[in-house]
């Protein structure tokens, strides 16, 4: 493996006439590609805009991290016996896995512009969540969907199996939250579903239903229509009448659009369907008197399940009609942070065009700040250091307290090495007011 150095920047030597020691940040990325190339780009310039030292060379080194040609891993022990004090990259799932254990063992900075998989920074197990490589962080801001963090957290931090949806809303809340529960691995009762008078089982309308029920594509379209077609012909309605019967419901339906809204009165039979179904959980979402009905006979009826929800619960309505039956329930909200991939805050497209550089590509917004981060910490760490190697375990300590403005918004990690406010966050009810929880599972 070659180290192609894409830039350098030098200092005088010491004014002792000392030759300055020398430092490498490696940047690894898959080269020959626009995102790889552009994070490099991003990379070289937050160094220059932020770094001052005297008697150190600061070079920066692109590494191709591919491994057709060699095993990640190897490359990354390639970096660890070189002159490298941090690594910048790790664009994709692979790469970062094999590297994160390899320059944790060396007590070598990394940091991922890109990355926002949970179990990188919070360990495999998400009920209890444990940061498995100090010396890793991230800059990436995530896009993902509260709703499906608020999933996540259900299956993972609570603990739910099978979770209960019961959402009497427009906006699609219960069929996001419901593909999120299966694509986590958990079981879903769409117990709001409705009644179809034009059903009679067959395999049209099996399709159909499963389509409308949370639009996954996991594979199970199948399978959810035949649940679904199993809930209805056990439903109140039944197949009683005839062809003629059917066609006169169906005529009523279309003359009123809410003769299939869900009221209050529901309430009870779903609840009940989600126990006698051993639900571990009830999720609610669309209309404020029917969730807070929910929710409220839930906790009456003493039933032993987590109580979730969407943006509904946040209303003053809901918390109103609710009081202090809903403590305890959780919801998510979206991060304060604007998500990273393919931004171009005005800042660094200004600093691109001085340059005179190459487009930094999809993640340099995130790159650029994560240089900014290491070069911060390059200016504490390196100056009382004899050696690139010998600095490396105080500058991972310093990244951890580093905080300023970057180009993305406000720079600070927390205590699994992700930006504060990076992405969805998780959020509990408690005396009436919603506050974040202490984990997002």
């Amino acid at each position: 493996m070659a180290l192609a150095s894409c830039g350098v920047l030098e200092d005088a030597v010491s004014e002792g006439g000392e030759p300055s020691r020398e430092a490498s940040v490696a940047v690894l990325v898959p080269e020959g590609t626009a995102s790889g190339e552009g994070v490099a780009t991003a990379v070289e310039l937050g160094l220059e805009d932020t770094i001052e030292l005297d008697g150190w060379e600061v070079g920066v080194e692109l590494i191709d991290d591919d491994a057709s040609e060699q095993d990640v891993a190897d490359i990354a022990g390639e970096i660890v016996d070189s002159d490298a004090v941090a690594v910048i990259g790790g664009l994709s799932t692979e790469t970062v896995r094999s590297a994160q254990p390899v320059f944790d063992a060396a007590s070598l900075l990394f940091v991922s512009p890109a990355d926002t998989v949970p179990a990188h920074t919070r360990g495999a197990d998400a009920a209890q969540p444990l940061r498995p490589y100090s010396t890793y962080f991230r800059t990436a801001v995530s896009a993902e969907p509260p709703l499906e963090a608020l999933a996540r957290h259900a299956t993972g931090g609570l603990g739910a199996e099978s979770v209960a949806v019961i959402d009497t809303g427009d906006d699609g809340e219960g069929d996001v939250f419901a593909a999120a529960v299966r694509e986590n691995g958990g079981e879903v009762l769409r117990v709001d579903e409705r009644d179809d008078a034009s059903d009679d089982g067959d395999e049209s309308d099996g399709e159909s239903d499963g389509e409308g029920d949370d639009g996954s594509d996991d594979g199970d379209g199948e399978e959810d229509g035949e649940t679904a077609g199993d809930e209805e012909n056990g439903g109140a309605s039944g197949d009683e009448g005839d062809g003629g019967a059917d066609a006169d419901a169906d005529a009523d339906a279309d003359a009123d659009p809410d003769a299939d809204r869900i009221e209050i009165s529901d309430v009870g039979p779903m609840l009940a369907e989600a126990r006698d179904n051993g639900a571990d959980a009830v999720f609610v979402a669309g209309r404020s008197d029917v969730a807070a009905r929910a929710v409220n006979e839930a906790v009456r009826q003493d039933m032993d399940v987590e109580l979730l929800g969407g943006t509904v619960v946040k209303t003053d309505d809901f918390l109103a009609e609710t009081g202090s039956s809903a403590d305890g329930m959780w919801t998510a909200e979206p991060g304060e942070l604007t998500p990273t991939e393919d931004a171009m805050p005005e800042q660094l497209e200004s600093r691109v065009a001085d340059a005179e550089a190459n487009a930094v590509g999809p993640y340099g917004a995130a790159a650029y700040d994560a240089a900014t981060a290491v070069a911060t910490v390059l200016n504490g760490c390196l100056p009382p250091a004899s050696s690139a190697r010998d600095a490396r375990e105080g500058c991972t300590g310093e990244m951890a307290e580093v905080t300023f403005e970057g180009v993305t918004g406000e720079v600070t990690f927390d205590d699994y090495g992700d930006r504060m406010d990076a992405g969805p966050q998780i959020m509990i009810l408690d005396g009436g007011t919603w506050v974040r929880a202490d984990s997002d599972g």
